[in-house]
């Protein structure tokens, strides 16, 4: 067989069921190729979102099935924002180029069409960058790619495939394709790190656990829940890491986040990085006794000195430590000057709640993003798909909608992305395909990959996309306080665009809405149309900023 029919048959072998790409040039027949075994492939009308499908679809489903597939030069580098956000969100991906034959690569600075040193310019955002120079070795470095992607901490790995490889005829050993294990050892756990950790968080009066999107690679939600509810124990959460434990669980005090983070004396982290989400731990008491827990060692005491790092599966670690703690007998938590513990974060988030249902009464005319978000939210079933997109949409929605499926929850990332939602929503509904998923969206973010919703027309992927119209990202108190007079509309776009006739000259369903009862009906229809559907929903663009991610 060829080189096309070798990728195809490779990534059959390895379980992948879906191809996200841009058809054309060296990757022409490589994309019918994975059609005729039976990949579904899924033809997008840029590479970005191709990579960001990919990368959603592997999240949503907890493993590797989709792999993004690309041409050269510069449909190259229109995928790499789509990889920086696999690799700052450690979520595992494959990416696949095929490139100019390797006589025209070594020909580069003569002018050669398309040609691009792919491997170097992603090895800082890649856990592996990789360049296939003959055909005999397309199904080994596939395999090694899916392998790298998928073990340890999770990421994306860029295989070049060049075209003379592409067209080369070889033989398939589907052997290789299916020898080594998916995720390398991490060793034995250290048991004497568990015995301390079972007596820190036994003496500790105010504990507390950190959970995070990371929980996605690991099968460990009955230990988590076992672990805070036997102990009494307060949680909150990454934004992706809300829904692993449900956000009406009594125990969940994202409300009180801030509080939980500068009053808690243990806090154990699991899944969650101490980036800029978590203000790099400098809200910690500086006395605070943190317990890290984490398959890579490189994420232990970043940014806060840990005072104990386990390396391993939350799952095994956790199970290791419950079994201690249980040996030694429950204990509930101190009490702190008064009050125990949980009463002072449930009063703190009582106060929070109700500012929050102030923000969402306040009855302008375009209606307020909380007061969207507040009809969105009470429309979604408990397994709704919910992927936010933009900066004050995104930051609304937070506070209001609420998750309670692992997995169920996408934001703009670890690195603040715009213009994922409709990628991710697609990606997401793919994996997902028995449940609703919703797209809320600023119109800022909307425009980067508004096309898209022709990909899901195109490919009968009902998701529903709700732009949420301020006219350009509450720019109007930003123009005022920061342009001269009689400035051009540098952030403000034009006032009450029809975004949903994109929609609808797409052949999906579209409605435009301006009064918050319009809204739970309008998603009803479009949910009753079955097909994609774009609801425009008018907002006050003078709205206050939000500053509010977590």
């Amino acid at each position: 067989m060829n080189g096309h029919e070798l990728v195809a048959h490779t990534l059959k072998s390895l379980g992948v069921s879906h191809i996200y790409g841009l058809s054309g040039g060296t990757i022409r027949q490589t994309l019918p190729a994975c059609s005729q075994v039976g990949i579904r492939t899924i033809g997008v009308r840029h590479q970005q979102a191709a990579v960001l499908m990919a990368a959603a679809h592997n999240y949503r489903a907890g493993r590797l099935l989709a792999v993004a597939m690309v041409s050269a030069g510069p449909a190259v580098t229109n995928a790499a924002t789509g990889i920086l956000v696999a690799w700052d969100n450690r979520w595992p991906l494959l990416v696949i180029a095929g490139t100019p034959p390797l006589s025209e690569s070594t020909v580069h600075r003569r002018g050669a069409f398309q040609t691009l040193d792919g491997v170097s310019l992603f090895q800082t955002i890649t856990k592996s960058s990789i360049s296939v120079q003959s055909s005999s070795e397309i199904s080994q470095l596939l395999t090694n790619g899916f392998q790298i992607a998928t073990s340890d901490q999770p990421g994306p790995v860029y295989l070049e495939i060049p075209e003379c490889a592409l067209k080369a005829t070889t033989a398939f050993l589907p052997s290789i394709a299916e020898t080594s294990s998916q995720s390398a050892s991490t060793g034995p756990i250290d048991l004497e790190k568990i015995e301390r950790a079972s007596r820190v968080l036994l003496d500790s009066g105010r504990p507390a656990v950190i959970l995070g999107k990371g929980l996605r690679w690991t099968e460990s939600i009955v230990e988590i829940r076992s672990l805070i509810e036997t102990y009494q124990i307060p949680f909150i959460t990454s934004p992706m890491g809300r829904g692993y434990l449900p956000d009406d669980h009594p125990l969940c005090f994202n409300a009180a986040r801030d509080a939980l983070q500068i009053k808690a004396d243990t806090v154990i982290v699991l899944g969650a990085r101490l980036n800029w989400t978590f203000r790099f731990g400098k809200q910690f008491s500086r006395n605070a006794k943190l317990i890290h827990i984490d398959i890579a060692p490189e994420e232990l005491g970043r940014n806060f000195p840990h005072s104990i790092g386990i390396r391993g599966d939350i799952k095994h670690v956790l199970k290791e430590l419950l079994d201690y703690m249980q040996d030694q007998g429950t204990k509930s938590p101190s009490v702190n000057e008064g009050e125990t513990w949980l009463e002072y974060l449930r009063n703190i988030r009582k106060t929070q709640k109700c500012h929050l249902e102030k923000k969402i009464r306040i009855s302008n005319f375009p209606m307020s993003p909380h007061r969207l978000m507040k009809e969105i939210r009470d429309f979604l079933p408990r397994d709704a798909i919910c992927v936010l997109d933009g900066r004050d949409t995104m930051a609304a929605a937070q506070e209001v909608l609420l998750s309670y499926e692992p997995a169920s929850r996408f934001t703009a990332g670890t690195n603040g992305c715009m213009g994922v939602g409709i990628p991710f929503g697609i990606g997401a509904k793919l994996s997902a395909p028995d449940r609703m998923v919703i797209v809320v969206t600023g119109d800022m973010a909307f425009g980067i990959a508004a096309m898209e919703m022709e990909t899901a027309v195109r490919h009968q992927i009902p998701i529903i996309v709700i732009v949420v119209n301020n006219d350009g990202g509450c720019a109007t108190s930003v123009h005022r306080d920061l342009y001269p007079a009689a400035h051009e509309p540098v952030a403000m776009f034009q006032q009450r665009l029809r975004y949903e006739k994109i929609m609808e000259a797409c052949g999906g369903y579209a409605e435009s809405v301006d009064q918050p009862e319009q809204i739970q009906p309008a998603l009803r229809r479009a949910v009753e149309s079955g097909i994609p559907a774009c609801l425009n929903v008018y907002v006050d663009p003078n709205a206050p900023f939000q500053n509010y991610l977590g």
